[in-house]
This record gives structure tokens, C-alpha cells and sequence, in this order.
């Protein structure tokens, strides 16, 4: 188990260039009306704000937040599951759905980007130095750290960070590739990269080194920065690249952000309990860019069981450039947790020299 665990929430990648999920929207129909996207593509995300639109209607009656795609994916989900969606036909509730999966994909594949140096695909600014960070840790500390990495983010920055740093990434559902020594990068609502297998269900972890073995630059003239569409090709590598071939669904496995998760505790169980035992054993947690939403009742649980464990906690640091975070941690935590924690207000690359400042290297 590890000593220090990190929690990225959409503040870390917003850092990267991926839109926060508070304006993940309108990203999306920047997108659309920019004709920055492929025809299908196009009717997909027509589809779903033509859905967001039919929502309109229960303003009428109750408060729904229409520019918050936690909220519009929450509201699809029951809906999904009471058989109603006030403006869209119950058949035609689960395609809604898969369309606003495909929306969360191939927006987060047109604004991540990844530099290019030399037809070499690198780490997006700051994950460059996270992973550094990890690497220090574990090698240069003293005393050495182990370390571990929870994430509610569906892009794939921190995992190219592991990647190009050697360190893996591990993501308990599936053996990665290569020594057994990565760092154990635990994705609470599933990964761009992640495909379903048809019939079993089962999560197919696409490793980025089997990604890059079929894939490459050799298309583009002299890039700076490109985009790594792993989402919408996965369907494509299982079906004629993997060893055996798999038939995977479409969409990637994509969890809404503030459902109870019911329908996915067979998926993404082991990937669950690792963070609990991983949060059970830290000494130092680190949360940096989460927001801990009134919503997300998942982690609030996820947090008030993991953490009860032997070892001593001896840091809980929350970085975020919002103070307003401040309040709903100091609010979640029991008394032997505040005792122990702090705020800072910093961005996530700030945070990462904050942090490597509390570990002192071997003199």
C-alpha cells in the first residue's frame, strides 16, 4: 500500500487544457458550431443538446442545472432507470446517453493536447513534473515513498505522465505491460481508454504501450502538439490489433461523476476497493484540484470508509485555487483528520512544488 496518495480531481486537468466539468459544455457546442468535428460526431452532439433542450421543461417545477454535464448525465442515468426523461422518448433514452458519452470523449480529444518533439509524443504541462514528482518520491525521498494515484478524471494525462516516466501506469484491473513496478493509477469513473467487453462486461484496459505500437505520427507534417484520440479508436485496436480479437462496445467505460454508481460496482469494484485500501494506509494525502461537490456523495463514502486504518495519518492537504473548497473539507473530516490538515491555495502545478518541499532528499 502506499505512504502517499494523490487525488486529482478536473482542476488538474484543467491545468492541462481539458475543460472543468463546470464548463465541459460549452466547450462542446463550441465545438459544434465551429464544424470542429466529423458528421457523426456532429449528430451525436445534436442529439444530446437537442435532449438538454427538452429539459428545459422542468423548470417549471424544480432547479436543474443545464450547463453542468454532472448534472445532465445524472438526470439521463435515473432517467434511464424510472423510464422518464421529461422531452425524449424512453426508447431513445440510452442512445442519449451514448451520445453524451461520445460528447465527453471527443471533446476531451480536440482540447487535450500532448507536445511532439520530434515526432516523440510528450506529457501536457504540468503532468510532466507530477510524474517527476512520483519519481522523486519513490527514488531521491528520505525516507523513499511509496505512492499511488486516485483520479476522478476520464482523460489520459496522468497516465501518459506514468507512462513516459516508467512508472507504469498500474490500473489494478488488469495487469499493465512491462515490470511489475508502475504506480498504481486508480480511475474512480473510468478511462478514455478503457473499453467493455460486449456480453461479460468486463473492463479491456487499452495500455498505452500496445496504443503506441500501432499508432503514430507518420500522418503529420512536423506537429508542435497533437491529439491522442485513444477513445474513439478503441473499438478499432480490439477488434483488428489485439492478439485475440474482442468485441468491445463503441464508447469507452465513462461513469457519471455524480451518480450512485450502482449499475458499474461489477466493473469497477476492484478499482474502488484498491482506493480504499490505498486511502486506509496513507500517511500523506494530497487532493489537488477536487472540489469535493455537494453531489458527489460516492467519495464522501468512499472516503469515510477507506480512511479508517492503521497507519497514522500525518498530512491531509487540499490545494485549489477556490477557498470555497475549504469549507466542505473542513465540513466532511472528523476530528483526528482536521488536526492534521491544511489549504492551500494553489494550482496544481504550485501544488507540486509545495508538496516535493515536504519530503527532504538524502543529504
Amino acid at each position: 500500500m502506499s505512504s502517499v496518495v494523490f487525488i486529482l480531481g478536473a482542476g488538474a486537468s484543467s491545468a492541462a487544457g481539458a475543460p472543468v466539468m463546470a464548463n465541459f459544455l460549452d466547450v462542446a457546442r463550441d465545438l459544434l458550431s465551429t464544424n470542429s468535428i466529423d458528421a457523426v460526431s456532429k449528430a451525436l452532439f445534436e442529439k444530446v443538446f437537442n435532449a438538454i433542450g427538452g429539459l428545459q421543461v422542468v423548470h417549471s417545477k424544480s432547479q436543474l442545472d443545464l450547463n453542468n454535464i454532472e448534472a445532465i448525465f445524472t438526470a439521463l442515468e435515473l432517467g434511464r432507470i424510472i423510464q422518464s426523461v421529461p422531452g425524449t422518448d424512453e426508447a431513445d433514452i440510452p442512445h442519449v446517453i451514448a451520445a453524451l458519452k461520445e460528447v465527453i470523449v471527443k471533446t476531451l480529444e480536440a482540447t487535450l493536447r500532448f507536445p511532439v518533439r520530434d515526432r516523440w509524443i510528450g506529457v501536457p504541462t504540468p503532468y510532466q513534473a507530477f510524474a517527476e514528482l512520483i519519481a522523486y518520491l519513490r527514488d531521491a525521498a528520505h525516507p523513499t515513498q511509496t505512492t499511488s494515484v486516485i483520479t476522478f478524471n476520464y482523460d489520459i494525462a496522468v497516465d501518459m505522465a506514468l507512462y513516459r516516466g516508467n512508472l507504469g501506469p498500474n490500473y489494478v484491473i488488469e495487469a499493465a505491460p512491462g515490470p511489475s513496478v508502475g504506480v498504481d493509477l486508480l480511475k474512480l469513473h473510468g478511462s478514455l481508454n478503457w473499453a467493455s467487453e460486449k456480453g461479460t462486461r468486463r473492463i479491456r484496459p487499452l495500455h498505452l504501450d500496445y496504443y503506441f505500437r500501432k499508432y503514430s505520427l507518420s500522418h503529420v507534417q512536423s506537429p508542435r502538439e497533437v491529439s491522442v484520440p485513444i477513445g474513439t479508436q478503441l473499438q478499432e485496436y480490439f477488434s483488428r490489433h489485439a492478439t485475440i480479437p474482442i468485441d468491445v462496445d463503441a464508447e469507452p467505460v465513462i461513469v457519471p461523476p455524480s451518480w450512485n454508481k450502482a449499475d458499474y460496482h461489477q466493473a469497477l469494484s476492484d478499482v474502488w476497493a484498491a482506493a480504499a485500501r490505498h486511502l486506509s494506509q496513507a500517511e500523506h494525502v494530497f487532493v489537488i484540484g477536487y472540489s469535493l461537490p455537494e453531489t458527489d456523495s460516492f467519495f464522501r463514502h468512499l472516503f469515510a470508509l477507506g480512511s479508517v486504518g492503521k497507519a497514522a495519518l500525518r498530512k491531509l492537504i487540499v490545494c485549489n485555487p477556490d477557498e470555497s473548497v475549504d469549507g466542505r473539507f473542513r465540513a466532511l473530516l472528523g476530528p483526528g483528520a482536521l488536526a492534521r490538515y491544511e489549504f492551500w491555495r494553489v494550482n496544481f502545478e504550485q501544488a507540486i512544488g509545495g508538496i516535493r518541499g515536504q519530503f527532504p532528499g538524502r543529504k
